[in-house]
């Protein structure tokens, strides 16, 4: 059974490193191994080999994909590049790799610690009366963030501190996953809204946020058509408009915010100022633009800091046509 557990971890882990395509959702081993079996395998390992064991285990299997899979890790190393080139080394970036599997095995952590234990996670915090404000404005706020750290954490954090909190994501591969881990973030009293190609979710992502409640997205690994180009220290890339778009028919401001683990292996939070999207005179794209890019002037700088915990593994960078 324990021989059982870590491969199942090593499949979740393998899984999403193997994403060098336009949508990794789409790949065969994703869509076979990303599953609610593997993530009860992390739990089943946490019971088994504890804390100390557990972290051994997960930071061999990350090393040990990113020494096999070279492809990848250079695409890990463009990524970063585009951040800082300085900070885009292999070593860096087979530590990209270790963190990531160490986000999933966080999953075993939070599932078998009570809420008020994992508060115990977080270090400093700053920005949290942008926060507050919101909250007591009586209005909903949108959340954004990226691919950085272990954002999920957020929603925890949210919920203890009093907020309403609501997770919009993507359905998963499988409507078993889907459910796993919306049952997953219920337990910490954050509801899970499945975005699909429909208008009813678009009605009922801007029904809770006029109800107050606080929805967290992901930004810059965009599927909705025509994303934002924004500017990276040495690059650019894409940006998903959705969450300027949706601020704008709920009419609540929208709040960056950011989850960084340092090295003493707790996490840092922090909370950008308050945005607050108008239409502007020039038009829809426009506006669109304008409030998308001031989102990115305040999450880049984030990814920047730390892009060992920036986990992206397709080629983001973004080639303008005037270029």
């Amino acid at each position: 059974m324990l021989l059982a557990s870590l491969g199942g971890a090593f499949l979740l882990v393998s899984m999403v490193f193997l994403a060098n395509g336009k949508d990794y959702r789409k790949r065969g081993f994703y869509r076979k191994f990303y599953t609610p079996n593997a993530f009860n395998l992390i739990l089943f390992g946490w019971r088994i080999l504890g804390e100390t064991g557990s972290w051994v285990i997960t930071r061999i299997i990350g090393l040990g994909y990113a020494l096999t899979h070279p492809a990848t890790v250079q695409v890990v190393r463009s990524n970063m590049a585009l951040l800082n080139p300085q900070r885009s080394s292999y070593a860096s970036a087979c530590r990209l790799f270790v963190n990531q599997a160490e986000c999933f095995s966080t999953y075993g952590r939070l599932a078998l610690g009570r809420p008020e234990e994992v508060m115990a996670l977080i270090g400093h915090r700053e920005g949290f009366s942008h926060l507050k404000a919101a909250h007591d404005a009586g209005k909903g706020c949108f959340l954004v963030t990226g691919h950085l750290g272990f954002f999920e954490l957020g929603g925890l954090v949210m919920t203890q501190l009093g907020f309403s909190m609501t997770a919009l994501t993507l359905p998963e591969p499988s409507p078993a996953l889907t459910q796993w881990r919306s049952d997953f973030r219920e337990r910490w009293g954050v509801k899970t809204i499945v975005v699909r190609d429909d208008s009813f979710s678009v009605l009922d992502i801007v029904r809770s946020l006029r109800e107050g409640s606080f929805i967290a997205s992901l930004a810059d690994r965009p599927y909705d058509d025509n994303p934002i180009p924004v500017d990276c220290p040495h690059g650019q890339i894409l940006f998903s408009k959705g969450p300027v778009l949706l601020s704008l028919l709920a009419g609540c401001p929208v709040i960056p915010v950011g989850i960084i683990k340092r090295a003493d292996g707790k996490y840092d939070i922090e909370a950008g100022t308050i945005i607050e999207p108008r239409w502007l005179p020039e038009g829809r794209e426009a506006t669109l633009a304008h409030y998308t890019r001031q989102i990115a002037a305040v999450l880049v700088p984030m990814f920047a800091r730390t892009p060992e915990q920036w986990y992206h593994y397709s080629p983001l960078r973004h080639e303008s046509p005037s270029r």
